[in-house]
């Protein structure tokens, strides 16, 4: 069952910033794609047959899988877009462009940022 994966996004004068809680994730399991003007974020089960089989007395979170896609309020340029993951934890920055780029996207698997900055650039789709 895929969970719906609450984000809050803003803008600044020159970016789109969408953050995103995605406890449990590990940066392998997290994947960042912008198709016309659309994001979208989806995440693994992190190590599925791993969970006991509990008796839970309340459980109001798991660990993934999760699932969004948002309509983005204005243009912007994937290709430089940038990606963090740290503390359960998901930033992707992305600049605002003057028109949109109607090429479908997808960012490289995200890292941890582990207290450095870590930038993941989105990189053109390769030819088929």
């Amino acid at each position: 069952m895929n969970k719906r994966l609450p984000v809050n996004v803003y803008q600044e004068m020159y970016r789109l910033m969408v953050t995103a809680p995605v406890p449990g994730m590990e940066p392998q399991n997290i994947r960042v794609a912008v198709r016309k003007q659309r994001l979208s974020i989806e995440t693994d089960r992190r190590g599925p047959g791993q969970e006991r089989k509990q008796q839970y007395v309340r459980q109001e979170w798991t660990a993934g899988p999760y699932r969004r896609t948002i309509a983005l309020p204005v243009a912007v340029d994937a290709t430089l877009a940038n990606v963090t993951f740290d503390n359960g934890v998901l930033v992707v920055m992305l600049p605002i462009a003057t028109r949109p780029r109607s090429d479908a996207v997808t960012l490289p698997k995200v890292g941890t940022a582990k207290g450095r900055l870590v930038r993941h650039v989105g990189l053109p789709p390769r030819p088929r």
